[in-house]
């Protein structure tokens, strides 16, 4: 697959939202970068030890695999890099790595969010899914708040042979919400 530009899918705009207090703050969602993707890996040990490859082959493939966008605030700090991986028509896995920053922002999710719908409406999406490292509670959090609902563990499916949760998101559930 020939690599697919964040703005044929994502939006390439600003969207407002509160980080708290009341004070609102411009999110600016721009084309996504493998240096995007390497900031915030090299910045915190213990995402880039998750991966299990060098980082930049890593961000080079999302790069490659799919419509990926990267969403910065004001001051043009990185929040977070998301993307697909087109697996087949009308279906999808999603990442995402966020940098610490992204928690300052109440509503990162509802980005996130917008972000699949961006996604599910320029590809037509049945079914969206990751593959989730349990032994982070928070990241299991997000992604149920999110609707994704788990269908099964993939055992010693991670880089390191660890086993991860299949989580999925499919047109039956989106339409019910």
């Amino acid at each position: 697959m020939g690599m697919v530009r964040a703005g044929s899918a994502l939006p390439d705009n600003d969207i407002n939202t509160d980080p708290g207090g009341g004070c609102v703050t411009k999110l600016i969602v721009r084309e996504y970068k493998v240096d995007d993707f390497m900031s915030i890996t090299l910045s915190n040990v213990e995402t880039a030890n998750q991966i299990g490859q060098p980082v930049e082959e890593w961000g080079e493939y999302h790069k490659t695999h799919g419509p990926a966008a990267t969403v910065v605030d004001q001051e043009n700090n990185i929040l977070f890099c998301f993307g697909i991986h087109h697996k087949w028509v009308g279906c999808g896995e999603i990442w995402a790595i966020y940098s610490p920053l992204a928690k300052k922002y109440a509503n990162t999710f509802r980005v996130t969010k917008m972000l699949l719908g961006c996604l599910d409406r320029q590809f037509g999406y049945y079914r969206f899914q990751a593959a989730i490292d349990a032994r982070f509670p928070e990241t299991v959090r997000f992604i149920e708040h999110l609707g994704f609902k788990p269908e099964g563990v993939m055992r010693r499916y991670g880089p390191h042979g660890e086993d991860r949760i299949l989580y999925a998101l499919v047109k039956e559930d989106k339409d019910a919400r």
